[in-house]
């Protein structure tokens, strides 16, 4: 028993000081193994989804695979595959381990990752090239894709790039890539980074993170403003190239979806991104949803104009924080790139106190803070929509807006990972942060994406797989841009140097 108690204190502390996600999984692996967590995994019934149903698909799909039956594993696969079938995706399968989840729910995604590769590199007696092909690219319509999800938080936003490491390093980081305020630098700097790039950019010796300088006095009172946007403005471009939304696009092979919100009352808000605004460029996009009312003035977007010159979009229009309307704009994602499931970074200050994971199974203390926050928020909802009715200034009736909009959001995904809370965090909200505490709010990043990792991979890994099998299909790169979301429809495309052109995109 001394033995025991005195191994797992060597695991725990090699969890608490691990510099990597290797080191950091055999620690925690371990730990389950001698913690006995690990018979669980092997336990194949369970109330928390339907073992049944996904036993006998997996010994359906193995005995295909075994008796050569390729056509008859095709038509399996294309009517038996469903996000979250049997509630496989269920949260509170990776409650009880620290590292994956039921050996049978890992047993059966690993099938049908090799049946899915299988069929895309072996002959299929009775299947035409171009049916093959159609098998794949329903199969991927109808199963959906995950996107990353990166909101506000000013510079605790920096956590963001953690996450974004961690799932890098572990080939986990998705195609489809949103962000506002804080996380709209974080996106869009992907966004103008080719693959190979990428490792560089998760070094914090390689960007720029001095991103406030307050005003003069004089200069606040005059504008009614709190910070220097010029600043910000040069923070930006240090870190974003000034591309459009469709040369980061096809540079960098992820889609960046950016939020604003406008300044005035009678505009909704923008997903901006390659498909509805190509030729909008990415600095004003992030300087603009990251305007913070009272911190920075509202910002007029750029874009290329036929002539392939810079132009403003709409002049008459400005721009605020992505953030105050649409934190994370799950509808919009899913309407225009068949995203069902949701990975968020969320380091939103006023967010973080009430917010939780929803990893682990419900308790009491989670189930408070729930009750505490929807109480606080619907009471707060009545109190504003009364001050909007009742005051007389319109200044006042604004700054109530922008809390509404805050209190309807909602502020989690299928997958949530954020930061502790902290005094240390919130004094550096509005901090030029020094190279050491850049480190260590990625690191904490890196850390707090470590034990969602494994759920990551499972969630993600049929969709991962059609969509590797479909660029193998389509011949890779010359397809990657129909492959995105837009179907049958014609398609602009831009080189960094030189004006849009028209190109068709084939009809899928």
């Amino acid at each position: 028993m001394i033995t025991l108690n005195r191994r797992v204190r060597e695991c725990r502390q090699a969890m608490r000081h691990a510099e990597n996600y290797a080191t950091w999984r055999e620690a925690a692996a371990e730990l389950d193994r001698l913690e006995g967590r690990d018979r669980w995994q092997h336990e194949e019934a369970s109330e928390d989804y339907d073992w049944r149903l996904i036993k006998s698909r997996l010994q359906e799909l193995r005995r295909c695979r075994a008796q050569g039956q390729t056509l008859r594993l095709l038509y399996h696969l294309r009517q038996g595959l469903h996000w979250n079938l049997a509630n496989i995706g269920n949260p509170a399968l990776y409650a009880h381990a620290r590292v994956g989840t039921k050996k049978l729910v890992q047993d059966y995604l690993d099938e049908v990752v090799s049946a899915l590769e299988f069929l895309c590199e072996a002959p299929v007696p009775g299947l035409s090239e171009a049916e093959r092909l159609r098998f794949f690219r329903e199969t991927a319509q109808s199963y959906g894709r995950s996107a990353l999800m990166l909101s506000g938080g000013a510079t605790l936003g920096l956590f963001h790039v953690g996450v974004v490491k961690a799932l890098v390093l572990e080939d986990l980081l998705p195609q489809v890539i949103s962000g506002s305020s804080a996380g709209a630098v974080v996106a869009a700097t992907l966004g103008t980074r080719t693959p190979a790039e990428l490792p560089d950019l998760l070094d914090p010796r390689q960007a720029y993170y001095h991103f406030w300088k307050p005003l003069k006095l004089r200069e606040m009172w005059r504008r009614g403003l709190l910070m220097d946007q010029r600043q910000i403005r040069r923070a930006i471009a240090a870190n974003v190239r000034d591309w459009t939304f469709e040369e980061s696009y096809r540079t960098s092979g992820r889609i960046v979806n950016i939020t604003v919100s406008p300044a005035g009352t009678n505009q909704p808000p923008r997903l901006l991104n390659y498909l509805t605004f190509p030729f909008l460029f990415l600095r004003e996009a992030v300087l603009a949803s990251c305007a913070v009312p009272l911190l920075f003035e509202p910002v007029l977007l750029m874009t290329r104009d036929e002539h392939g010159r810079r132009a403003p979009y709409m002049p008459s229009l400005r721009w605020i924080d992505g953030s105050l309307k649409s934190d994370l704009p799950t509808l919009r994602l899913r309407r225009l790139y068949n995203v069902n499931h949701f990975i968020v970074s969320q380091t939103n200050p006023h967010i973080l106190p009430f917010l939780h994971t929803g990893a682990a199974r419900p308790n009491l203390i989670g189930l408070a803070r729930d009750y505490v926050y929807s109480t606080v928020r619907e009471s707060a909802r009545h109190l504003i929509g009364l001050g909007r009715l009742s005051l007389p200034v319109p200044r006042l009736r604004k700054t109530l807006d922008y809390a509404s909009w805050i209190l309807e959001q909602d502020y989690r995904g299928d997958i949530t990972i954020h930061p502790k809370v902290t005094v240390w965090r919130y004094a550096h909200v509005t901090a030029n942060p020094q190279l050491d505490s850049v480190q260590r709010f990625i690191f904490e990043g890196e850390r707090a994406t470590w034990p969602r990792l494994a759920m990551i991979r499972n969630q993600t890994a049929i969709a991962r797989t059609l969509e590797r099998c479909l660029q193998r299909l389509e011949g890779g790169e010359e397809s990657r841009p129909a492959s995105a979301g837009a179907r049958g429809v014609s398609e602009r495309t831009a080189t960094p140097e030189g004006a849009p052109s028209l190109r068709l995109v084939r009809r899928r």
